[in-house]
């Protein structure tokens, strides 16, 4: 985007993705518009190739052939390819109005600027009549809307609500005035040239709308479908009456990759780049389970044009032998969206010492005893090994949202539809960041044992029950939560906090990625990354790693285990049962364990740091009390 209307790239995947309103400076509240336009503007680039990102693993979970970036705007000049790209977006809300004499206009989602108040000339109160044009105020957006739990958004219906029924016919212009007590729904007032006139007192009440005979009309404005341009399927659900900025109109789905090494660390790091980048055509080509030597020599000749021919010939034989050992010893896994299955790869990858320094991906494994365990036994027997994961590279990509609900059920087809119309399209929004991380492999046998101990069952299970039950109300699929995995995703925060209070890292540019059973009790898992994965410069030059070798995390593990044993909120929060939205957490706090949203899987939920350091009357209950 210009200057003007900034968003980072990064924004369009999440918070702000396709579907979601932003509110840029001066009163202006724009939605993102679906892949449809966004497919228009890539139609009129000569080469959409410096967009396009290949994980070719993420890619099949989701059904598509590749990711593309969000364009960044360029100012046309000299040599500039590709200029003046801007992401499409539509108006929404409709319904303005004008902060001095109140006047109210709904526009077209289309149009391309804030429209000027007419000046209505008005018998009461403040008129913008008696203005020049030039003097005239634009119009802002009004801040009430309302969605439904299909998804569907559309404006709040002001001219029923003032009528308190169906609107009569007629233009029936309103007027928003707010009085001095506009602090609260009962101080803006409604008001129709009619005579009709109604505060917002009440408009938040359940169901309120359908009593009026206002139901969802099925809007999808992001991509174009309105009921009051008849193309728009009605639903008929109960429509639910938010403000444009609260939290529940939109929670993006975003499933995250860590690009996993397809290839021989023997093999050339610029014939990884190549052979990835032309995957697809290259094996599209089998001839009878024969790979075809002229697309080989092709793409050799295109992407190494002012090699000599003899050199030509030797990088075909080695992409040829490249890629024959790939497909004879890299079976294609099956198309699924279960996250633990999927991140069961990585798991092993990163236990196996995959990859290279020639790759994206690079892990070198450091067992236990290689640490200095005079006085910090917890990392002599909490874990098997640490990971230092050298090179990552994570792919983010936007594949649907919600609204009111975080998670829906609804299936990755289901939410690939919910952005685009086009059945054509074959992306999805993606973006990557490159950055470095330290894995933590728990004690198997140690944690087991400590799972099993009754004062631990009955402390995770009154967790659990908070947690299953606040889903169950929201009509959400129970989940089996494990005390194994409520103790490492604790640990992850805590160990983020103290990495930023040691290191200089700031929280927000860490994350956790959490390896954990709760689908299969198969071949278990249990593990955290943690990692830098910002998009930036922090993380980039080995620092993260560092502090991952022997003599150093030692004392921030340590560390982190003993701070967590006080807490500011104590005694307040040690015994708490239960804290946070919707008592999802028990001694856990903004001054102990959370962390900003951008690094938390769980959305700062589950969380209890009593698993790894007890309570005052049951010590038994933490993890790490056990070696220290």
């Amino acid at each position: 985007m210009p200057a003007k209307k900034p968003v980072r790239r990064a924004q369009l995947i999440s918070p702000w993705g396709i579907g979601q309103m932003i509110n840029f400076p001066k009163d202006e509240s724009l939605m993102v518009a679906g892949l449809d336009l966004w497919e228009e503007r890539f139609r009129t680039l000569d080469s959409a190739e410096e967009f396009r990102i290949k994980e070719e693993r993420l890619a099949r979970r989701l059904g598509v052939t590749d990711f593309r970036m969000p364009p960044d705007f360029r100012e046309p000049g000299k040599d500039v390819q590709n200029p003046s790209l801007m992401i499409p977006f539509i108006r929404f809300p409709r319904w303005h109005y004008c902060t001095r004499c109140g006047h109210m206009e709904q526009i077209s989602i289309y149009e391309p600027r804030k429209p000027v108040c007419p000046g209505i000339p008005f018998t009461t109160g403040r008129s913008c009549a008696d203005l020049p044009q030039n003097r005239r105020q634009r119009l802002i957006p009004v801040r009430f809307i309302a969605i439904c739990q299909e998804g569907h958004i559309q404006d709040f219906p002001f001219r029923q609500w003032v009528h308190n029924g169906p609107q009569p016919e007629g233009l029936h212009r309103l007027r928003l005035r707010a009085g001095r007590s506009s602090g609260t729904l009962s101080g803006i007032e409604i008001s129709c040239e009619c005579g009709a006139h109604k505060t917002m007192a009440g408009a938040f009440n359940e169901k309120i709308l359908t009593r009026i005979g206002v139901t969802c009309s099925g809007d999808r404005p992001w991509l174009g479908e309105e009921a009051s341009r008849g193309n728009a399927t009605h639903c008929g659900k109960d429509l639910i009456v938010v403000q444009k900025g609260a939290s529940n109109v939109y929670f993006p789905h975003v499933r995250s990759s860590i690009y996993l090494p397809l290839w021989e660390r023997s093999v050339d790091r610029r014939i990884v780049e190549v052979m990835e980048k032309n995957w697809r055509y290259l094996t599209n080509g089998l001839d009878n389970g024969v790979l075809s030597r002229a697309r080989f020599e092709f793409v050799t000749e295109y992407n190494f044009p002012n090699t000599p021919t003899a050199q030509q010939e030797r990088y075909v034989d080695k992409m040829l032998e490249a890629a024959e050992r790939r497909l004879n010893l890299v079976p294609q896994p099956e198309i699924s969206d279960s996250e633990e299955s999927y991140r069961r790869m990585e798991y092993e990858a990163i236990l196996g010492e995959a990859g290279g320094d020639n790759q994206d991906f690079y892990v070198t494994k450091k067992y236990i005893n290689e640490y200095d365990c005079r006085g910090y036994l917890a990392i002599m027997q909490g874990f098997s090994s640490i990971g230092l994961l050298h090179k990552i590279r994570e792919t983010r990509a936007l594949v649907g949202f919600t609204r009111l609900l975080p998670e829906n059920g609804s299936s990755i087809e289901d939410k690939k539809n919910n952005i685009m119309l086009s059945r054509q399209i074959d992306w999805l929004p993606a973006i990557v960041v490159k950055g470095e991380g330290v894995f933590f492999e728990f004690n198997r046998q140690e944690l087991n044992d400590w799972a099993i101990q009754p004062e631990v069952t009955t402390r995770v299970a009154s967790l659990v029950r908070n947690y299953n039950g606040s889903r169950a109300g929201r009509g959400q699929q129970l989940r089996a939560i494990t005390p194994e995995f409520l103790l490492i995703h604790t640990f992850a925060h805590l160990l983020i906090n103290q990495f930023s209070f040691e290191c200089g890292y700031g929280s927000s540019s860490l994350r956790e990625r959490i390896y954990c059973n709760l689908e299969s009790t198969d071949d278990e898992m249990h593990g955290v990354l943690i990692y830098t994965a910002s998009g930036d410069s922090e993380g980039s030059l080995g620092g993260l790693v560092k502090q991952g070798n022997p003599d150093n995390l030692e004392k921030i593990v340590y560390h982190a285990i003993e701070n967590a044993r006080w807490c500011s909120g104590d005694p307040v929060c040690i015994d708490s049962r239960g804290q946070g939205p919707n008592s999802c957490n028990l001694a856990a706090c903004h001054n102990c364990a959370l962390l900003p949203e951008t690094c938390c899987e769980e959305s700062n939920m589950l969380l209890d740091r009593a698993l790894l350091i007890g309570t005052l009357d049951v010590p038994a209950v933490g993890y790490f009390n056990r070696f220290i």
